[in-house]
């Protein structure tokens, strides 16, 4: 017996019982209340016991992930307690913020192509050197960001409001946000890239030049497939 059936026989009982009675295109809906496992009477059903059922399930339905599924969009579990999202950007710019004591300018940037993942409530993200097309076999790099390490990330300063309305896009959107907002303040476990990851952003932002490819570093024997 799993959990949710545990919680309908324990917690849950039944309230009444919704007969619909037609004729021809006539309906007629009649409600019987259920007391001590016995239903009772019918009588007709309300406005306003029909809109207190419609606002129970709208509220419920609103904590189900709804939508059209991005094309971007690699893999998605939303059954609760097993959320995971996996999702690819090719390259692009993005503004990116520092702390002061890097001593690097708040500007734009031109990323490689990345790959995010949302596991419970971690964020991972992924550099990938190819700028047109992925697969399975694609390799994965270190992302070239601070707050970083082999994928894992430190989300910092950055406070993002949940989403009114539990899309994927939503879903996306707010992850992205909670990375992208932050302030970029400090190394994990080292160095990201085989330069001087301070030097390398400070050039980039400045230039308006895209990443070097070349600066990445791969993380051993991991591809896409080993993310699904």
């Amino acid at each position: 017996m799993n959990q949710l059936t545990e919680q309908l026989t324990s917690s849950l009982k039944p309230k009444m019982a919704i007969v619909v009675y037609k004729d021809n295109s006539t309906y007629y809906l009649e409600r019987r209340d259920i007391v001590k496992g016995k239903m009772g009477e019918g009588v007709p059903l309300t406005e306003k016991c029909l809109s207190d059922i419609s606002e129970v399930l709208t509220n419920a339905s609103s904590n189900i992930v709804h939508g059209t599924v991005p094309a971007f969009m690699l893999y998605a579990d939303c059954r609760p307690g097993h959320e995971k999202y996996i999702w690819y950007r090719k390259p692009e710019k993005r503004r990116m913020f520092f702390s002061k004591k890097l001593n690097i300018p708040t500007g734009e940037m031109n990323l490689p192509g990345l790959i995010y993942k949302v596991e419970g409530n971690g964020l991972s993200v992924f550099a990938v050197k190819r700028k047109r097309g992925i697969s399975l076999k694609t390799k994965l790099y270190q992302a070239p960001f601070f707050n970083t390490n082999s994928g894992s990330v430190c989300l910092g300063s950055a406070k993002v409001k949940e989403p009114s309305e539990l899309t994927y896009l939503s879903i996306i959107q707010k992850w992205e946000d909670k990375f992208w907002l932050s302030e970029f303040d400090h190394l994990l476990g080292g160095n990201p890239i085989k330069g001087n990851l301070s030097s390398v952003t400070k050039k980039c932002i400045k230039t308006g030049c895209e990443f070097p490819l070349d600066e990445l570093i791969p993380i051993r024997k991991k591809t896409i497939k080993d993310l699904l």
